[in-house]
């Protein structure tokens, strides 16, 4: 007689791989796709805008390029784990910017998990509140007082509803990952992310693009008002990069 593989087991690897991208806060060897664009600016021209909607670990419907932030967005399977868990690192300086969100997929088609969706979004959620706990040091260093935890977005792509979307339609054993400008539009996307110090540079390209602006519209107001805008910075200074970190 046949005997049935115990789920539990293996749906614990895969659920620690999902749970370990979940609260990553993007340069490594990171091979971007031909066609990726090197100036946000061009890309936001070329590139056409696309809403990308849905559900959460905790049940939430979520845009993940939504307008107003540098979106980063990782997407992750039980055999990226490793890069994952080193991508999020890396991203920690970012977490708690009012300009810069993280957002995980984790493609679990044609997986194991599909046998008990349930447990996988419990171990998620549960892994969501330690990882939390891991970034609230950044969130108080961009001045950001707020709970790390409402802030932590994770899908989890069971039936392969949005992979596809983002042009994903096969799984992949390597991380992928895209970034999207403040206006909702793809500015890079990354095929193979293993170099952590290139997605920090990356990202931080993006965000401190929007901090020269800031600096340029002040100089304009001072030049034609005489005086200083007294509101805070959209886009506040950058923290350094986080100490290097290496895709196992």
């Amino acid at each position: 007689m046949t005997k049935r593989p115990n789920p539990t087991s293996a749906l614990l690897a895969v659920v620690m791989a999902a749970a370990c991208a979940i609260a990553l806060p993007t340069q490594a060897q990171t091979n971007a796709s031909p066609a990726q664009a090197t100036h946000p600016a061009e890309s936001m021209v070329a590139t056409a805008l696309h809403k990308f909607k849905a559900v959460d670990a905790d049940n939430h419907s979520i845009l993940i390029n939504r307008p107003g932030v540098i979106t980063v967005l990782l997407g992750t399977s039980e055999d990226s784990q490793d890069a994952a868990r080193a991508a999020g690192k890396a991203l920690y300086p970012f977490q708690g910017r009012p300009d810069f969100q993280l957002v995980v997929v984790v493609d679990l088609r044609d997986s194991i998990a599909t046998w008990a969706p349930s447990i996988v979004l419990s171990q998620m959620r549960s892994n969501l509140d330690k990882e939390a706990i891991e970034q609230k040091p950044y969130y108080l260093k961009n001045g950001n007082k707020g709970n790390p935890r409402k802030s932590s977005y994770v899908i989890a792509d069971f039936s392969g509803t949005i992979c596809p979307q983002l042009g994903w339609t096969s799984g992949s054993d390597d991380l992928r990952g895209i970034l999207f400008g403040v206006d909702g539009r793809e500015i890079q996307h990354w095929d193979k992310i293993t170099d952590m110090t290139k997605l920090d540079a990356d990202v931080r390209a993006a965000i401190q693009a929007l901090i020269d602006e800031d600096k340029a519209k002040v100089a304009l107001a001072v030049k034609t008002g005489g005086t200083k805008l007294t509101q805070p910075p959209l886009h506040p200074p950058l923290l350094p990069p986080a100490p290097p970190q290496a895709a196992e």
